[in-house]
């Protein structure tokens, strides 16, 4: 057999190994863990994500079968590891015979292609497993909606190069039996109907919005409290706990996708929804924080966020400064938000960490979503922060102010909103700090105007 027909046999088996990776319905595979880690990199940190990444691997049904970390000044620009660490992956492969190969960090497309190359084996992403767990559970259309538009646009620059071991396609003869030029590679057709798919995907995403909007100014005169926090944090299980509901909550990363609305019982006079919504990740794929941001602007249009925050991790500090981050991303860093620390009754030994974490984090709780007790007394908090630390105000905007227009719009849950022939007049809600930064100079100002008229 000639080396081209070599070549060819491989890239097309290699073709269907990422094929297969790509589109299957279950688990089972072996995958091998491979991080890079930086001068400025901490230790502990990689050692961190790289179980993080197991993790992920594992919801996908797979096993983890080995691991290694590379120690370099720099990445290398075409393929992130240096050669001599690729081909010792390629010798582990042949030893542990595992399906493909899953970096901690996000690769370029060149540095994919040329990895497979190397070792001959599909290569993963962090990002394309998120994406992975995110399609097997994706349920309700909005969610497969928004995690398809993400996967086409991660996979549209990665397509393989399988097919440029074939001519272009040539159009039919022309005058005189000569060919029509050169017409496009299979690659390219590929990519077009990828760009014209989400296309598609994206308007009926915009519909789905519309509906979404419409259904959240239905709701205006409710309180909006949203569940945001690290994957796994527990979320869902204390959703059902303070809502009575009966949503499914597992312990496995990224369970939740889909953004569930129940209300609180146990609360007299007052009309307050909960809306759970997908965890937080480091690292998270800022396509899906692109695709998702219609799901996530939820918590900009939230009253109060519970921020939930699993107490039993060792890194639970890191998890609240990745979701904090997130927050800032969607525009919701200045919304009021209450610290739960969740799983508290796991903790043993430690007698004195609620007083501990009350001192480092005064607007906050500890509770077990297990413990009726804590659960009321966590109603109660939410019921007496809404009534305390909220304000509903009336504005009368000239046409003209744009600027009072887009503070209102962007810092305001607005409840009604009535245009006349001479101005706006709307009625919104807000946190006290959110009154007194951005709307109390304006009133101020507007007072002394008045005085000064009056004089």
């Amino acid at each position: 057999m000639s080396k081209n027909n070599i070549d060819i046999e491989k890239t097309l088996e290699l073709e269907k190994a990422r094929q297969q990776l790509e589109n299957r319905l279950q688990g089972g595979m072996k995958s091998y863990l491979v991080s890079l880690e930086l001068p400025d990199d901490d230790p502990v940190e990689i050692q961190e994500s790289l179980v993080e990444l197991g993790a992920l691997v594992r919801t996908l049904g797979d096993d983890c079968v080995g691991v290694t970390v590379q120690k370099k000044v720099k990445p290398i620009p075409a393929t992130y590891i240096g050669l001599g660490k690729a081909e010792e992956i390629k010798k582990a492969c042949e030893l542990l015979k595992f399906d493909y190969v899953t970096f901690d960090q996000e690769l370029s497309p060149t540095q994919v292609r040329n990895l497979e190359n190397l070792i001959g084996k599909p290569i993963l992403d962090r990002t394309g497993v998120i994406l992975q767990i995110f399609r097997k559970n994706a349920r309700s259309k909005e969610a497969r909606t928004q995690v398809e538009i993400a996967h086409l646009e991660y996979i549209a620059p990665r397509l393989s190069n399988a097919w440029i071991t074939w001519e272009r396609q040539r159009g039919g003869g022309g005058s005189g039996g000569r060919l029509k030029g050169a017409g496009e590679t299979q690659i390219e057709i590929d990519r077009r109907r990828m760009k014209d798919k989400i296309a598609s995907l994206r308007k009926d995403l915009e519909k789905i919005q519309k509906e979404r909007e419409t259904q959240r100014k239905n709701r205006a005169d409710e309180w909006n409290v949203v569940l945001v926090g690290y994957t796994n944090a527990g979320k869902t299980t204390l959703m059902n706990a303070l809502t009575e509901s009966h949503l499914s909550a597992k312990d496995s990363l990224f369970e939740t996708l889909d953004s569930s609305i129940r209300r609180i019982r146990g609360v007299n006079n007052m009309n307050i929804l909960v809306t759970d919504t997908v965890g937080f990740i480091r690292n998270l794929p800022h396509g899906l924080v692109a695709s998702f941001r219609s799901t996530l602007e939820e918590t900009s249009k939230a009253d109060l966020l519970l921020h939930i925050v699993d107490i039993t991790h060792k890194s639970y500090k890191d998890h609240i400064k990745v979701t904090d981050e997130v927050l800032v991303q969607v525009g919701a860093s200045d919304v009021p938000r209450i610290i739960v620390f969740n799983k508290i009754d796991k903790v043993v030994g430690e007698p004195r960490l609620p007083k501990i974490l009350a001192r480092g984090y005064p607007r906050s709780i500890c509770l077990s979503s297990y413990k009726e007790e804590d659960i009321k007394r966590f109603r109660e908090m939410i019921v007496n922060f809404l009534a305390q630390n909220m304000v509903e105000e009336v504005f009368h905007v000239s046409y003209g102010d744009s600027k009072m227009l887009s503070l209102i719009y962007s810092h305001t849950r607005v409840l009604e909103s009535n245009w006349t022939q001479d101005e706006g007049i709307f009625k919104v809600r807000m946190s006290k700090s959110i009154f007194q930064r951005y709307f109390a100079p304006v009133k101020s100002e507007e007072e002394q105007e008045w005085q000064v008229k009056s004089n």
